[in-house]
């Protein structure tokens, strides 16, 4: 193996993980005898790399980088925060901003909605707390300091040595773990109750809180592989905990902590673990209630979180609560899809978030909102008005009961903007308005849509 072939390799790793070397050692390693097709082929190789990463383990805190002290201090804390980031959005930050892959060539790598990709992405901006091109010129400076071939090399025999050492491990234990498979497997077929998983793609809502003593709901988010309440603690108390449900490989799910404490749920078991947010503080719960389903419950400011959390856990009802909408989606503009609903998120409105899975994506936010409140976003007489474009924003609305169901868009590029000169983003504005079908009745919930069946899958 020569340094010209690494080259790529090294500068994905270096990007990547802050153990560079052992995580180019094991993609090595994972490519076999494959490793001399994928060198021709950047791309698969690529996407080998981020599939290795994604599978590695990683210690709790990162490692020291080298070289980080050239770097500026802006950059530096960039860095630092990308690196606390989980492994998911690390990734696909990496290939979007270093490789400049397009949504929707992220999403075949990972095995995620394009949307969704788009929405890890924006998380993780958001964590960051900087922009794309910040984001870029931080990761272009630390992949300067990449690790030595012989390093690499090292790294390779290392774990090639433990994997033949757990292979006959594995060997002697095979015949005691095959008979203790059997005893579980059986043992939890009886004794866990069945609850129908939720399949990805599909629109459902499959959880509500029991009245909770102290605790009220403050909103409801909805996305095709997940769905998550948040609920805050009553005044005095600053508590505030999600319950989110949904599918274990969602991208939602904070990589779920090492070593938890068992507890229980019920009569099921459950895990339990303190100190999981970067600043030391939260506690976090969760447990499988079917299939590749997961229930997780995260809190901050609580007291007594061990006996907390539980409490909560035992008032989550895993059944159907419906999100009724007013209006039908009958169709999209092209490449546009629902990414999510959200109940609750201002005054008690229930909004529907719009995006699209090709570049270019995250330019132009389109949300569905009822009630609108002032419809027109600052603009006075606002029930005179069925348009409105100002700045960063556009919105066209529809007059429903007492108020409006509006379609509001808003441009995210950097700079100074005028939507009302954007003709393409007000003809996609337009379009969805144009494409609502409204509920018969505003005060007859019975006419409403079920979000289920409401939204475009």
């Amino acid at each position: 193996m020569h340094a010209d072939e690494l080259a790529d390799l090294l500068r994905w790793c270096a990007a990547l993980s802050t153990n560079s070397a052992d995580l180019a050692g094991a993609v090595v390693l994972a490519a076999g005898p494959r490793w001399s097709q994928l060198v021709d082929s950047p791309a698969d190789l690529r996407e080998l790399t981020v599939h290795t990463f994604l599978r590695t383990s990683e210690p709790a805190e990162p490692a020291q980088r080298q070289g980080i002290q050239r770097i500026p201090d802006e950059l530096r804390i960039v860095v630092a925060a990308y690196d606390k980031l989980p492994k998911l959005q690390r990734a696909v930050v990496m290939l979007s901003c270093l490789e400049g892959v397009t949504y929707a060539e992220i999403a075949g790598i990972i095995d995620r909605q394009a949307a969704r990709v788009g929405i890890e992405i924006d998380r993780a901006l958001v964590a960051i707390n900087a922009d794309p091109y910040s984001v870029r010129a931080a990761l272009d400076m630390t992949t300067w300091h990449l690790p030595d071939p012989v390093e690499v090399s090292r790294s390779l025999r290392r774990q090639t040595r433990q994997r033949a050492g757990r292979r006959r491990r594995i060997g002697l234990a095979g015949v005691a773990a095959v008979t203790l498979l059997a005893v579980l497997v059986t043992f939890s077929a009886v004794h866990r109750p069945y609850v129908e998983p939720r399949h990805s793609g599909v629109w459902a809502f499959t959880h509500t809180i029991r009245a909770l003593p102290g605790w009220s709901i403050r909103s409801r988010t909805v996305e095709r592989d997940w769905e998550t309440t948040i609920l805050r603690a009553d005044s005095p108390s600053e508590g505030r905990c999600s319950v989110a449900v949904g599918a274990s490989h969602a991208t939602w799910v904070r990589p779920l902590p090492r070593n938890p404490a068992k507890v229980r749920v019920g009569a099921q078991p459950a895990f339990f673990v303190e100190g999981v947010w970067p600043n030391g503080g939260g506690a976090m719960l969760w447990w499988e209630y079917a299939d590749a389903a997961l229930v997780i419950i995260e809190c901050g400011e609580v007291t007594m979180p061990r006996k907390a959390l539980p409490k909560i856990a035992n008032h989550v009802v895993l059944v159907a609560d419906p999100v009724l909408l007013p209006y039908r989606i009958r169709s999209l503009p092209r490449q546009y899809h629902v990414a999510s609903v959200t109940k609750g998120l201002v005054s008690n409105s229930t909004v529907a978030f719009l995006t699209r899975n090709d570049y270019p994506e995250g330019m132009l936010q389109i949300s569905i909102r009822y009630p609108a409140g002032l419809p027109m976003y600052g603009v006075s007489n606002s029930a005179l008005l069925a348009r409105y474009a100002s700045g960063r924003y556009g919105a066209v609305c529809r007059p429903f009961g007492d108020s409006h169901i509006c379609v509001r868009g808003e441009i995210s590029s950097p700079g100074p903007i005028d939507m009302a000169t954007q003709r393409g983003a007000l003809s996609v504005i337009d379009k969805i308005a144009a494409h609502l079908e409204l509920a018969g009745n505003p005060a007859d919930l019975t006419s409403w849509f079920d979000a289920r069946d409401a939204l475009p899958s």
